[in-house]
């Protein structure tokens, strides 16, 4: 008798219903590529500085706007 590789038994798991779920299924947008520490490409996002410094700066502003009315 030859040899047979091939099991007649039953496989061990049923076979699946339902397709794989996969996570890309569920991604809809890509995370950007890491840059190395030594590009000096400008950032896509806006600068925060400007941001931070009218908020730092409001409050005096204010203030002087408050004493030219009184005066």
């Amino acid at each position: 008798m030859p040899i047979c590789r091939h099991s007649i038994a039953s496989p061990a798991r049923p076979p699946r219903e339902q397709p794989v779920v996969r996570l890309s299924h569920y991604v809809v947008q890509r995370r950007s590529v890491p840059r190395a520490a030594n590009d000096n490409r400008r950032s896509r996002l806006a600068p925060v500085w400007p941001w931070a410094m009218a908020a730092a700066a409001a409050p005096a502003v204010t203030a002087v706007l408050i004493l030219t009315r009184l005066i």
